[in-house]
């Protein structure tokens, strides 16, 4: 009685480690697989704003809208009028202005967003150059140093990212194998008594391998359901990350997960009962 219950315990404990951690490393490929998309997202979402002059008329900003969305880097543009702008400012900085300068010094303005690809400093200056001299345009800004932050530092991300997607993965090997090895061990008299009365090294090794993988296969499935409640949470808080909408990715990473299990508890329970296999009888105590 005693016996089951240590040994259900041990594979209570191996089940458990082993969906914590490829939850953990799901999650990190999860973040690793989209930091491509909510980098690309983050440009998008840096304006180029063309300001217009108050004698500006109607018609010109029109038609320059509209040969603006024309131009292939532009996926978006936003009219931003004075008062719109006036209320925006107040907003952000809690008091009224207009109170001060009694009259809404703001301009009339266009938030250009362009496609991620385009989204550089020479692009920047290239649509500066083009617009800036005309008559009804007062001025154009765009934050030049945070674009050139992020295109610089892309490459620094990515091989950090691969970094710490190799660490993760060497680190969830080395934790699922002692998980593994710690559970043979408590079955190391049962795996000698076998040997000596004549089972073959291929026999004993069967049952441990079985029994590990559907243990790997318990703890994926309980990695996996912990990943799809994250996922629904995050998208819940964070909607504009669309997780849930690149749903190939997520059944790639889901499927990932389960042959990840079924492979590495394999080879660790192989290795591992081959090492009681080979020791001798003093060795086991």
């Amino acid at each position: 009685m005693i016996k089951n219950r240590r040994l259900l315990s041990s594979y209570f404990f191996v089940a458990i480690s082993i969906s914590i951690v490829l939850y953990i490393m799901g999650a990190f490929f999860l973040i690793a697989f989209n930091a491509r998309k909510i980098s690309n997202d983050f440009k998008e979402k840096i304006p180029i704003t063309i300001y217009f002059k108050n004698s500006a008329k109607k018609i010109e900003t029109v038609q320059l809208q509209k040969k603006i969305n024309l131009k292939p880097y532009t996926k978006s543009i936003n009219y931003v009028t004075k008062e719109k702008g006036a209320e925006i400012l107040i907003d952000e900085i809690g008091e009224n202005f207009l109170d001060f300068y009694g009259s809404n010094p703001l301009l009339n303005s266009i938030d250009i967003f362009l496609n991620f690809n385009f989204v550089n400093t020479s692009i920047f200056e290239e649509i500066s150059e083009e617009f800036k001299n005309l008559e009804f345009i007062d001025e154009i800004s765009y934050d030049a140093p945070l674009v050139s932050l992020i295109n610089d530092n892309l490459l620094k991300i990515k091989f950090w990212v691969l970094v710490l997607a190799s660490f993760f993965l060497i680190i969830s090997i080395i934790i699922i194998n002692g998980s593994i090895r710690l559970s043979i061990y408590s079955n190391r008299m049962t795996i000698k008594t076998m040997q000596l009365v004549g089972a073959t090294k291929r026999f004993i090794r069967k049952p441990f391998i079985n029994t590990h993988i559907n243990l790997g296969l318990i703890g994926s499935l309980i990695a996996i359901a912990m990943l799809s409640l994250s996922i629904y949470y995050i998208e819940d808080l964070y909607q504009d990350l669309n997780l849930i909408s690149d749903v190939t990715l997520i059944l790639s990473l889901f499927a990932s997960i389960l042959i990840f299990s079924i492979i590495i508890t394999s080879i660790c329970t192989y290795f591992a009962t081959q090492k009681f296999l080979k020791l001798k009888i003093e060795q086991l105590y």
